[in-house]
């Protein structure tokens, strides 16, 4: 089972493509989920929603618990990655039922929960981002962001840090950059949106003005 969520967690997050067959109710699920993540990072509200509604439904058919709360952290990680918010009640009540140390220490780095990560179960890929977030070194941080090869696992760590710990210009500048590189409308608006505020605060009028206008032209229809 551990190795069948971890392997379903990396086709969410990663989009990575399998060889293995799986019931036809977990490849809608999965299809459903991918649908979900391509129009919430496009920023197609009116079909982000349901997409993920029609993919729980699948999954809760099932009684799979374990794979429920994998759909519910990918949801939190494209918030984070969004730099948005996000309620973490329907994970609690899932945890509850059914707890994997690996799902919370997730959640936790999701959260903002340092000190309460257990690295011994958290993804490899945001190690660095944890041992940067204990030492709060900003530097380190954008070290071990950028080296992040998997564009959407660099975000989320992109949105980690912006959203709990003092970020600069270098790091939002890599959030603005694996956006768009992508095409990924939503967190890119906010990482711009992010930076317009970073040089209001440093002074810098002519930057903040500059990242407006350039904010304002993208969010024409």
């Amino acid at each position: 089972m551990k190795k069948l969520l971890l392997i379903l967690f990396a086709l969410l997050i990663c989009a990575c493509g399998t060889a293995t067959t799986i019931p036809a109710w977990k490849d809608k699920a999965y299809m459903h989920l991918d649908d979900y993540k391509t129009s919430f990072l496009a920023g197609k509200e009116e079909s982000t929603e349901p997409h993920f509604i029609k993919a729980r439904r699948e999954i809760a058919a099932s009684n799979d618990l374990g794979l429920l709360t994998v759909a519910y952290l990918t949801k939190y990680a494209l918030h984070t990655a969004s730099l948005e918010n996000f309620d973490s009640s329907d994970f609690a009540k899932l945890y509850k039922l059914e707890p994997n140390p690996s799902d919370m220490a997730y959640c936790h780095l999701l959260k903002g929960n340092f000190t309460a990560v257990d690295m011994k179960v958290l993804p490899d890929r945001y190690a660095g981002l944890l041992k940067s977030a204990l030492a709060r070194d900003l530097t380190m941080a954008a070290r071990e962001i950028a080296a992040i090869d998997d564009p959407l696992s660099r975000l989320i760590a992109c949105g980690v840090w912006v959203r709990y710990l003092p970020s600069d210009e270098t790091i939002l500048q890599i959030g603005i950059s694996t956006a768009s590189a992508n095409g990924w409308r939503r967190p890119l608006w906010a990482y711009l949106n992010k930076l317009q505020e970073h040089y209001l605060e440093t002074g810098d009028q002519n930057k903040a003005a500059a990242t407006k206008a350039r904010l304002d032209l993208l969010k024409r229809d």
